[in-house]
């Protein structure tokens, strides 16, 4: 891991709950940040306390780095950072960790990608979307967001950008508790995930999941009578909460 000194130039509520920090380099030092789509970093205040957040730029992008931080009600460490960013002060960050992640050059035309996100695991999937994007692959990519509600999907904008931009994306976000008026999919994300599997299944389809250990493994589970192999399933939960 190789550390950066950093200053928050710009932070800014995105919904009720999530906050986009930017992040420039501030380090004489080093000349960029290095980086590869889908890594994390942790982010280190003065007092030597830590925590851990996926990058939400894409790596194209040396000079400034991108974080979707989430309030977390009753977590000091949390309330500080949040606190901190506010000041402008520096503060050290180290890059990068994390084996779930995506990189253009390695990836056959063949593939199909299967991208799903849950809450502020967005921010994981944003950096693999902006990376591809601009590698300009045509690979299909079918981009999942599993939220409660539509106010929950704080990007939705974005990704319907994205969706009509680029021919070879698609959007899909699926609430499990949406209001009346919503148009769109209802449910858990594994069914919709299950629902589509003709769609997008081929034999080098490549799934990338971030979100909480329970939606990850309850995806593992509904897609394995289908005959996707956990390899082709990839995510920072299989690391940091192993099933026994």
């Amino acid at each position: 891991m190789k550390i950066y000194t950093t200053r928050c130039t710009e932070f800014t509520r995105l919904n009720h709950d999530v906050f986009r920090a930017r992040l420039r380099l501030e380090d004489a030092a080093n000349s960029s940040f290095a980086f590869v789509a889908g890594q994390y970093l942790s982010l280190s205040l003065p007092d030597g306390r830590s925590a851990y957040f996926s990058i939400a730029s894409a790596p194209e992008q040396t000079q400034e780095l991108e974080l979707h931080i989430r309030q977390m009600p009753g977590s000091d460490l949390n309330a500080d950072i949040l606190q901190y960013l506010h000041t402008g002060q520096t503060f050290s960050v180290g890059l990068a960790e994390g084996k779930a992640c995506v990189q253009a050059t390695q990836l056959s035309s063949s593939t199909h990608l299967v991208l799903v996100a849950a809450s502020t695991g967005f921010a994981q999937i944003k950096s693999m979307v902006e990376h591809l994007l601009a590698a300009n692959l045509p690979n299909p990519i079918h981009l999942y967001w599993a939220a409660r509600q539509e106010e929950d999907i704080y990007m939705e904008d974005l990704c319907l950008r994205w969706a009509r931009d680029y021919p070879q994306l698609e959007f899909i976000p699926v609430l499990s508790e949406p209001h009346a008026g919503w148009l769109g999919r209802r449910g858990l994300i594994s069914e919709a995930l299950v629902e589509d599997f003709p769609g997008w299944h081929t034999q080098q389809v490549q799934i990338y999941a971030s979100g909480s250990p329970a939606m990850v493994y309850a995806l593992v589970d509904a897609l394995a009578p289908l005959g996707v192999a956990e390899e082709r399933i990839h995510s920072d939960v299989f690391a940091y909460a192993p099933r026994p």
